[in-house]
């Protein structure tokens, strides 16, 4: 069966991302059980409560209850369990001022699955072997989609180095049930290689000339190879002409051309136009 893992790796780290600590009003998983018919070892049950009952979950809305069964069947699948089946049987209230509920799921793990090869395709910048090496699981080790994740935002991090800003691997999965292991294919989605043009400071400076320096700092930027990680290092050295505490992702856009094939950015301070 050929299936995209995209599903499978990308949602549930969004998932994990989205939990907030602190959120008014959200609820916490005192515990788990499961129903009579389930197939689920002690064990993976022991790691799905913790991991349930280490994160909270925003009440009343299906779309945050959904949480609760992504990231059980995400931690069956970090094991190996690909095509787990887990769903959500029943909620109670435990405690209505304190905010703890119980779970009951319906599980069943299926068959284990170990890693056959990782193989990849519209690769031009990268070889296979530099981009196998981002890779933390060797062929032959228990498929574990959170090391299948890592991999995929490392080779996204290469690309991005490399001025490939629009970088994006598609993931696709051969699963073999007679030998329980699965190939996973790759696509490499490079987009076009993207330089540093120029860059506009936006809003009132903190001092006289303040904004002077930070164009004249970029000069030693523009027209090399886009490369996020240089962004981040140019908004560290320019920490001293920023108000304090501004955030890289709340005050640079970055703007694409794509007929120059250039990558202009504006930094917004305060009082700068929409």
């Amino acid at each position: 069966m050929r299936g995209c893992l995209l599903g499978f790796l990308l949602t549930p780290a969004l998932l994990l991302a989205q939990s907030t600590i602190g959120r008014i009003g959200e609820v916490t998983v005192a515990s788990v059980d499961v129903t009579s018919g389930s197939e689920v070892s002690s064990e993976h049950l022991l790691q799905i409560t913790k991991e349930l009952q280490s994160h909270p979950y925003p009440p009343g809305r299906e779309d945050d209850i959904a949480e609760i069964v992504e990231r059980a069947r995400y931690r069956l699948q970090s094991e190996g369990y690909f095509k787990a089946d887990v769903s959500l049987n029943d909620v109670q209230t435990l405690n209505q001022g304190e905010g703890t509920i119980a779970v009951t799921l319906s599980i069943r793990e299926g068959r284990q699955y170990r890693l056959g090869q990782i193989r990849f395709s519209g690769n031009k910048e990268l070889s296979e072997s530099n981009l196998r090496q981002q890779f933390p699981i060797a062929d032959g080790d228990i498929f574990d989609t959170e090391q299948i994740r890592k991999g995929l935002e490392q080779i996204r991090k290469l690309y991005v180095s490399r001025g490939y800003i629009n970088f994006s691997p598609v993931p696709n999965t051969e699963p073999d049930d007679e030998s329980n292991v699965i190939v996973l294919k790759i696509d490499c989605d490079e987009g076009k290689q993207f330089y540093f043009g120029e860059l506009v400071v936006a809003g009132h400076e903190l001092h006289p000339g303040d904004g002077e320096k930070i164009l004249s700092a970029w000069k030693a930027y523009e027209g090399r190879v886009y490369n996020g990680d240089e962004v981040e290092q140019f908004w560290r050295e320019m920490s001293p002409y920023l108000p304090l505490g501004w955030q890289l992702e709340q005050h640079l856009e970055i703007r694409q051309n794509t007929e120059t094939s250039s990558a202009s950015l504006r930094i917004v301070l305060p009082g700068a136009n929409p």
